[in-house]
């Protein structure tokens, strides 16, 4: 499985995300003057309409302070609102308001094109073949750091 001439898998993972994010934040910005990070955002309170902070912090993997700032900085902007749980105060579910629902829908438009572009040299069935051992990946790195948690 390791061929120790190869580059790391993380070396060739960080690579492709450093590109693609480059890529990705110049288009959002132009776009929206938002960066991919708040993209995120956006889409994960799109897909989990009502989501707290917290929750929205562990799927992001974000500490703390600078999920803080992505949501002020969203929420300034009108694109997500904040209301408090009514069981417990210290809980704020988000959700898009109508700008940010036009925000997000434009930005997928312009997200899935770029991967277009960007990966065009793959065909369907390698996109998805990748897509499966990605998810795959991620669930051996789960399996992993579950069984190293002290």
């Amino acid at each position: 499985m390791n061929d120790t001439n190869a580059p790391y898998l993380t070396y060739k993972l960080d690579l492709i995300k450093t590109i693609s994010i480059k890529a990705g934040n110049t288009y959002y910005k132009k776009a929206f003057g938002l960066g991919v990070r708040e993209l995120r955002v956006l889409r994960l309170v799109h897909d989990h309409p009502g989501i707290t902070a917290k929750d929205l912090g562990n799927m992001l993997v974000l500490d703390k302070t600078l999920l803080s700032k992505n949501i002020a900085f969203l929420e300034e902007r009108g694109l997500i609102t904040r209301s408090p749980n009514v069981n417990d105060n210290r809980q704020q579910h988000l959700a898009l308001t109508d700008v940010g629902m036009r925000v997000w829908r434009e930005g997928e438009l312009i997200g899935r094109g770029l991967e277009r572009e960007m990966f065009a040299d793959l065909s369907g069935e390698d996109w998805e073949h990748l897509h499966t051992l990605l998810d795959r990946v991620l669930v051996s790195l789960d399996k992993w750091q579950e069984s190293h948690r002290k």
